[in-house]
């Protein structure tokens, strides 16, 4: 294996290609004393990254995770959950995610008194991300950047077909890692193979 082979888009790569849209200057770090512009940029492509994740799919989501709740009975969840969803011997709960702590609204409370089983979405970086979600991202992240601050959409270094393209890359990536089968994985079947 190479060592010198094309690699994904960084987060600053990223970062410079929606600014490019712009006709801005590329910038060379990340740190806090970034430009207005740049710093503009940073942040609508990670509304985007965020945006797109909290879609939930296979390369950020932990299906069946048990939490355990902590010594005052809270389940606490990490700090980069977008979403989440009781399931299994859970799934009887309703509950929802409030800041950073689990609520059930079937007891309206916060307090648990066994583990909970959740599906999962995580924020990622943009670096722990697949490199088609990352070219997805940018892409629609520099669309949104053009529109929000040059506001001339017949000017877009990117057109609509880009993005779907990229999302439709990502999509098929997304298929491959799942390997769904349409007789075993389907909602249909499932209740058909319960009820056998």
């Amino acid at each position: 294996m190479s060592a010198n082979g094309l690699a994904p888009l960084t987060e600053l790569e990223a970062i410079n290609e929606v600014l490019a849209t712009g006709s801005e200057s590329p910038i060379s770090t990340l740190e806090d004393n970034i430009v207005i512009d740049a710093s503009l940029a940073m942040n609508t492509l990670r509304a985007t990254s965020v945006e797109v994740q909290t879609q939930g799919w296979n390369f950020n989501t932990l299906e069946s995770l048990s939490i355990t709740p902590d010594q005052s009975g809270e389940v606490r969840l990490p700090r980069n959950t977008l979403r989440v969803d009781t399931v299994g011997e859970s799934a009887a709960m309703n509950c929802v995610q409030r800041g950073l702590r689990l609520f059930n609204k079937t007891d309206n409370t916060y307090v648990f008194t066994a583990p909970v089983i959740v599906d999962m979405v995580e924020g990622l970086d943009f670096e722990d991300m697949p490199s088609s979600a990352r070219m997805y991202i940018t892409i629609k992240a520099a669309r949104k950047y053009q529109d929000r601050y040059f506001g001339d959409p017949n000017t877009h270094s990117y057109t609509l077909q880009d993005e779907l393209q990229a999302r439709s890359a990502m999509m098929q990536e997304e298929l491959d890692s799942t390997d769904p089968n349409m007789l075993t994985g389907s909602q249909f079947v499932q209740k058909l193979r319960v009820r056998s």
